[in-house]
């Protein structure tokens, strides 16, 4: 039935496109009384071998779904009733921005694969607060990053506008220094950068959320160096 509906309408449609239809028709399902449990009931990690401890809680199942699909934690319901073990909302910037001109997200059918240009969309921090909020249980974490008009001078204050308002409502957070589609980000990725980054990161987590400790992670480029790889995920396990 999918393949069928994918070949009929949503081939036909831009990439981006294409995401927006089926997010929005997930979304209208789970609003539907009794089908956001008959999913998760259906399509959940049903064996209890599955089941991992991560970020200091018990995850059904080691699948879960990364950041960028779920850009403003719109989906956060529909989304784990398709059984994933978690849910990483994101990337999401303390302002609000409109991402890079369209199109930017295109497909490599050949590959199976997308390539991804959207720099950042998103309606920001405040927004996704409001929303999650609400959210259902079910492990959530959130991704942030930084906002495109903000200098790297200027990064710290812009992360952690994000963390103080968005870690009191996330199961962990995750400091994105590795999109190449942000002018600037991937530079701190040096650890000389990212040590004050994270550092001060971790104190707006602390101080907005004094009762739990949010697990704080890193969220780097594929192409470091094993070196550079070492030192960040030291210097992630110190301070996460």
């Amino acid at each position: 039935m999918y393949r069928f509906f994918y070949w009929l309408v949503l081939q036909r449609l831009p990439a981006e496109g294409t995401h927006k239809v089926s997010f929005a028709a997930l979304r209208a399902m789970v609003q539907v009384p009794g089908v956001a449990s008959l999913m998760q009931r259906w399509l959940g990690p049903s064996d209890a071998k599955l089941r991992v401890k991560a970020f200091g809680r018990e995850l059904p199942g080691p699948l879960g779904l990364a950041a960028g699909f779920d850009k403003d934690a719109k989906g956060v319901r529909g989304l784990l009733a398709l059984g994933f073990g978690f849910v990483e909302v994101g990337t999401v910037t303390a302002e609000a921005q409109p991402g890079n001109p369209k199109p930017r997200l295109f497909r490599l059918p050949k590959d199976r694969a997308l390539i991804n240009r959207m720099g950042f969309n998103n309606e920001g921090a405040t927004a996704a607060a409001r929303r999650l909020e609400r959210r259902p249980d079910g492990t959530v974490g959130v991704n942030i990053g930084k906002t495109k008009r903000v200098a790297e001078a200027d990064a710290l204050a812009d992360f952690t506008a994000s963390a103080t308002t968005l870690a009191p409502l996330a199961d962990y957070l995750v400091v994105n220094v590795s999109s190449p589609n942000t002018p600037g980000l991937r530079d701190l990725q040096a650890v000389d950068k990212l040590r004050p980054l994270l550092a001060a990161v971790r104190a707006a987590c602390d101080t907005a959320s004094p009762m739990r400790r949010v697990p704080l992670l890193v969220k780097i480029a594929p192409d470091l160096a094993d070196a550079d790889i070492d030192a960040v995920a030291e210097l992630a396990l110190e301070l996460g």
